[in-house]
């Protein structure tokens, strides 16, 4: 029986465990601060919820990290650390919490004698639930083969990006620069299209059949935006944070990055105009309040 905990069980989270207990072989173990996060779970035969980290058992196999900030890694971290390991645990952050606050917590796990591993993942909420997420990993060879058994449950593509811990973190506040910057620029060009009395299913139409197709324009804008639903599962506030943690690695080199600036200054407008908790496909809302469009479905 391999023992894997969850520390997190959030949007992202909850669907990875569902997957565990889909399959035989695992005992699972969860931690979160919102006790209705882990309620659904508690009369599950395959799970142990647990009120704080100190009372996991020191023999688990894994320790899966899904938290929601560099602040939340740094004190988890340290609370594990807090306790030497006494096996070959493993603890796996699958979140986006930027290089340096990465380095820091793997260094205090590695002194503890845990095998730490950097491992954020790609794909949203539907990903999680289908087990087709990327993982973008870094760290020792030795650990991410033995993390395999754990990424073939959620996975679909694992991606070894280097050997040291926070190079994952870096390609993975790139890839969400790209895809941050791609929504807002399907926002604010359909934004601009809608007003120029073309409708949005066919803009979409046509920018998905020719040079302008993004992630937005063909999976964020037909699956979340056009059906009313606006569920991509991804707060503008995170948005802006992991906008905000690509400008801080951008500095940390010593690189200038203006048009980044430029999408995190969107993102924060947004945040500052009550959208931070709503979803972040509710950027279209934004621009359609900009514009003078008419808000909800749009024409």
């Amino acid at each position: 029986m391999t023992h894997v905990a969850f520390v997190g069980v959030g949007t992202m989270a909850a669907p990875m465990v569902h997957r565990f207990l889909d399959g035989s072989g695992w005992r699972l173990h969860l931690v979160d601060t919102v006790a209705d996060r882990t309620a659904p779970f508690r009369d599950h035969a395959q799970v142990s919820v647990h009120e704080q980290l100190t009372s996991l058992p020191q023999d688990i196999d894994f320790v899966l990290l899904c938290l929601p900030n560099a602040e939340a890694l740094r004190t988890v971290a340290s609370e594990i650390a807090s306790r030497r390991c006494l096996g070959n645990t493993v603890v796996v952050n699958l979140s986006t919490v930027g290089r340096q606050a990465l380095t820091e917590a793997a260094d205090a796990l590695t002194h503890a004698g845990y095998g730490c591993l950097d491992a954020p993942v790609s794909g949203g909420a539907e990903g999680a639930r289908t087990g087709s997420l990327t993982i973008m990993a870094s760290g020792d060879p030795t650990t991410i083969e033995q993390c395999s058994s754990v990424f073939d449950v959620i996975a679909g593509k694992v991606i070894v990006v280097g050997n040291q811990p926070g190079q994952a973190q870096a390609i993975k506040v790139a890839n969400n620069v790209l895809s941050l910057g791609a929504l807002v620029a399907t926002a604010e060009a359909t934004a601009i299209t809608r007003k120029a009395g073309i409708p949005l299913d066919t803009a979409l139409e046509a920018l998905n059949a020719s040079s302008g197709r993004n992630t937005a324009t063909a999976v964020k804008f037909p699956r979340h935006v056009l059906t009313g639903r606006f569920d991509f599962g991804f707060p503008t506030s995170g948005a802006l944070k992991d906008v905000s943690l690509f400008l801080e690695l951008a500095a940390e080199l010593g690189v200038e990055a203006p048009l980044s600036s430029a999408v995190q200054a969107i993102w924060h407008t947004a945040a500052e105009q009550g959208f931070g908790q709503q979803d972040c496909t509710r950027i279209v809302s934004f621009y359609e309040a900009r514009a003078g469009l008419s808000e909800g479905q749009p024409v």
